[in-house]
């Protein structure tokens, strides 16, 4: 069987790039691996591995700005369609404890161009009346986008484009790819299991784009790892905290820098947890070698950042009432040049698209690029493609 477009890549944005091409094309596949349940085992793997990731609107430029709108938008009927409840507009927090800087600068006309509702907060002790549970320098200014923004579930994100992706007739195969070659015009996959043919190829790894035999050519990326904490609350202290609006906290210490946490969100295990992560100074930037992103992820030493991570979240939220704190290790990839998700045709029959570290917030909509770009040759007329562009080294 040959398919008409195969999807390589099962996470934020290759799901919904399938999901997007399943609304108006057939014979759709899509190729990736589950959540290992022993990462020993497993090959590849992702950073939707978790529960709560940020979600603003106003991104570094208008291409992310928009990118951003686009998914949010989206949000209430790809819930409803697939059953599945993934967005909380708990609205996201932007402090800048050293004062205004070039981004909160510029969001106020942005959020008037873009229709964004937001408030904004010059001085720190403004910032403590508005959230007290939050304790920032008084030299702090900010801005509060209300809901949508908040925070997104990637998890179910991905379940949910999945299951309109199967309701509309597409295939799914829990395997993973390890080999990409073209042969008179159509591509042939290798996976740990099998093998599949396409007329076109969309290769949505992520992080993992530049590994096994998958591109000739290797993606101008840096890919980065990333610690995060969870900080495990009881019920009633997240029922106490369940208005609680996401934070980016731009922060730049000698320890760490760019915190961003979600309100405390109930995980698989049942337990609810806070949120924190951050850039630290020794994050491991990954070269060609797969061994080494797979020794971070089975093994790699994130508990020795714990108490210092905990000592910072305790320093912004000294009223939080921490049972107990657990790290877990993730990885992202940032692209180049334009700083945006890669998004574009690389050759007669092959697309790629990857994310740029922000990516679960607009990945949504980078599916629809995507999927545009497939169908119709372009992707829509208020986007330009040159912001997206792919880069290789």
């Amino acid at each position: 069987m040959i398919f008409n477009t195969l999807v390589i890549g099962k996470g934020l944005i290759g799901s919904a790039t399938a999901k997007h091409l399943s609304l108006s094309q057939k014979n759709i596949a899509i190729i990736g691996p589950d959540e290992p349940s022993d990462f020993e085992q497993a090959l590849v793997f992702a950073s939707h591995y978790d529960s709560g990731r940020v979600q603003r609107l106003i991104g570094h430029n208008d291409a992310m700005t928009r990118l951003n709108l686009l998914s949010v938008n989206q949000y209430a009927s790809l819930e409803a369609e697939s059953g599945i409840k993934f967005h909380t507009g708990a609205g996201c927090l932007y402090v800048n404890p050293n004062g205004l800087d070039s981004y909160l600068k510029a969001a106020p006309i942005k959020a008037k161009e873009f229709g964004v509702k937001a408030s904004f907060y010059s001085h720190g002790e403004e910032l403590r009346k508005a959230f007290p549970e939050f304790k920032f320098p008084l030299t702090s200014v900010g801005m509060l986008e209300s809901s949508p923004s908040g925070h997104i579930n990637p998890r179910l994100l991905v379940e949910a484009q999945l299951r309109v992706f199967e309701k509309n007739g597409g295939v799914i195969f829990r395997d993973t790819a390890i080999a990409l070659e073209f042969r008179n015009g159509i591509a042939e996959v290798t996976t740990l299991n099998g093998k599949y043919l396409a007329k076109r190829i969309v290769l949505a790894a992520g992080a993992f784009s530049n590994f096994s035999r998958l591109l000739k050519h290797r993606l101008d990326l840096i890919t980065k790892s990333e610690v995060v904490i969870l900080a495990q609350v009881s019920k009633q202290e997240a029922m106490r905290l369940s208005t609680l609006p996401s934070l980016l906290y731009e922060i730049d210490t000698p320890d760490l820098e760019g915190i961003y946490s979600t309100q405390p969100i109930q995980y698989p295990d049942g337990n609810f947890y806070f949120k924190m992560g951050c850039n630290l100074p020794d994050d491991i930037y990954f070269g060609s070698d797969l061994k080494d992103v797979q020794h971070w992820f089975r093994s790699g030493d994130s508990d020795r950042h714990l108490s210092m991570l905990e000592e910072a979240l305790v320093e912004i939220m000294p009223d939080l009432r921490i049972e107990g704190c657990v790290s877990r290790r993730c990885i992202l990839p940032r692209t180049k040049k334009h700083e945006n998700p890669y998004i574009g045709q690389v050759h007669e029959g092959l697309y790629v698209t990857t994310g740029n570290g922000w990516s679960a917030m607009c990945s949504d909509g980078a599916g629809q690029l995507m999927a545009d770009l497939v169908i119709n040759g372009k992707i829509p007329e208020d986007f330009n493609s040159g912001d997206f562009e792919p880069v290789f080294e």
